[in-house]
């Protein structure tokens, strides 16, 4: 569904909030060191490119002294190596650095440290990390516990491994979305692990540590193993924090973290990512791993150790340059009538259209078309998140994770609606 959106905004020139990318470049540090490593080819080689300044460069192409013009290309390929180990096959699950800067990573921001050996495996994003885990710790018939509204991936997927998606209704009201506990015991009885994304997408919620700890126990009583998607872990706001669950009492044994430089690095296309896993399941999950992908990419890999490494004010600018976005969005949507809880962390705005005169009485998708088509800006349908006929009838998901000029076209384009 999302893709697919994706698709009608190319085709009408619509605006695109649809999908989660942005249209900004990543972190130039991290930028730069996939450079130096596909330039450098060997580490030596990395620490001479990072060394190279514009004057190197010109010197080295400009051999008399004179003043002559050369591209970057042709600058840049004086200081190309002739021997390479970087854009070859290097360990299956992860360099060793990298599986470091994670468990470094993890201990900075989540107050634990997993073991970079037994316990961390690099992946090619998200996805595939949770297509290993899902194959590699479950069984057909398994019961899968999925809280809808969802990401489209984890039901999907686990119809593809043969598990059973047990669904649990997100309820909104009163400025915030709830989980609904008692739901949570009972479907808890019947499954096998359950599939936890905070902050949420798409509703924003950034689950609190009661929650969590609630969370905790119903894992605890019913031999539970939780998966957490944690991917918008450092993108939250007005004071919410994200809480990693794996740092609640006794759930180090139980919990599975997913987790990528997609969002924190805006590099959905890279395709680098990580799972921590008891060291148990790790073997496991790392033989499919190598089965389905081999690896992620390593030269990537070495710019993710960088993203990883970044000191704490870039991801406070991260969080602050969000805020601004989120509140272009939300500004815009409510002008036009859109009602919706106000996000608490991750991109998306999950909101209401029956308020809107022009939407109000259409399905989703007919909501949404109607939306690309006249107002030249694209969301996904609602009930598109919901397994349960007539959920999410009345919604449709908004990103802005888009630059503050892309979004401010938007807003203009939604005026078209009022």
């Amino acid at each position: 569904m999302i893709r697919r959106m994706t698709r009608l905004a190319v085709r009408h020139q619509a605006v695109n909030l649809a999908q989660g990318f942005t249209d900004e470049a990543p972190p130039f540090p991290m930028v730069w060191e996939a450079v130096a490593t596909l330039l450098g080819g060997t580490e030596a080689g990395i620490d001479r490119v990072r060394r190279t300044t514009v004057g190197d460069l010109v010197s080295s192409t400009d051999g008399d002294g004179s003043a002559s013009e050369v591209t970057l290309e042709e600058a840049l390929a004086t200081v190309s190596a002739s021997r390479d180990q970087f854009s070859q096959y290097s360990f299956p699950f992860g360099l060793p650095e990298l599986r470091e800067a994670i468990a470094d990573y993890t201990e900075r921001w989540c107050r634990f440290r997993p073991d970079s050996e037994g316990e961390t495996t690099v992946v090619l994003g998200a996805t595939e990390g949770l297509a290993s885990v899902f194959a590699g710790v479950c069984a057909p018939g398994d019961g899968v516990i999925v809280l809808e509204p969802f990401h489209e991936m984890y039901p999907a997927q686990a119809g593809v491994f043969g598990l059973r998606p047990i669904y649990l209704t997100l309820r909104e009201g009163d400025g915030q979305w709830r989980l609904d506990r008692d739901e949570l015991v009972r479907a808890a009885a019947g499954a096998r692990v359950l599939v936890l994304n905070t902050p949420h997408n798409p509703t924003g919620k950034v689950f609190t540590r009661g929650e969590l700890q609630f969370i905790a126990e119903v894992a605890l009583e019913h031999d539970l193993l939780v998966i957490t998607d944690e991917i918008y872990e450092q993108i939250t706001y007005d004071g919410h924090r994200h809480i990693p669950l794996a740092a609640e009492p006794g759930m180090r044994e139980r919990t599975i973290i997913i987790n990528s430089i997609s969002k924190t690095g805006s590099a959905t296309g890279w395709r680098v990512g990580w799972v921590i896993a008891p060291e148990p399941y790790t073997a496991k999950i790392r033989a499919v791993h190598d089965t389905l992908v081999i690896q992620a990419p390593t030269p990537l890999q070495k710019a993710a150790v960088r993203l990883l490494t970044m000191p704490a004010p870039f991801f406070d600018t991260l969080r602050t340059s969000y805020a601004r976005k989120r509140q272009a969005l939300v500004t815009a949507l409510a002008e036009v009538g859109f009602r919706f809880t106000v996000p608490e962390g991750a991109y998306y705005v999950f909101a209401d259209y029956q308020a809107v005169p022009a939407l109000r009485g259409k399905s989703p998708m007919e909501a949404a078309v109607f939306l690309i088509e006249r107002a030249g800006v694209a969301a996904v349908p609602g009930d598109g998140f919901y397994a349960r006929p007539g959920s999410g009838a009345t919604h449709m998901r908004f990103a802005f994770c888009r630059s503050l000029a892309t979004l401010e076209d938007a807003a203009r384009r939604l005026t078209t609606l009022a």
